[in-house]
């Protein structure tokens, strides 16, 4: 079970993250479209902030994970574009990353 888990851990966390996505979708949907907007967008700015974060690492399942929140959290968005969520979920995460990049979001490291 643990050799699998170690194997596979892109794939599990990717599972588990669509599925996050998918409650956060029902969630944010249950209020108004421009809720679902802005919850898409600021969670792809923690994308942008995790991308930013690993860029010198392996960063091609954290590709996979975050496409894995994009399918379930458009899986559950009963209202509104699906373009308009992709479009702000890249956007999201570009503007993370650029601000990470430029400083403006950093960790507090003790």
């Amino acid at each position: 079970m643990v050799d699998f888990f170690f194997k596979n851990w892109a794939e599990f966390f990717f599972f588990v993250i669509m599925v996050i996505g998918f409650i956060f979708a029902l969630w944010a949907t249950s209020f108004s479209a421009v809720i679902s907007y802005i919850v898409v967008f600021l969670s792809g700015m923690i994308g942008g902030k995790l991308l930013y974060d690993r860029k010198k690492k392996l960063t091609f399942p954290y590709y996979i994970i975050l496409i894995g929140f994009l399918i379930g959290y458009m899986a559950g968005t009963y209202y509104g574009s699906r373009k308009v969520v992709i479009i702000l979920f890249v956007l999201g995460i570009l503007f993370g990353y650029h601000l990470c990049n430029k400083g403006y979001i950093r960790d507090i490291s003790f």
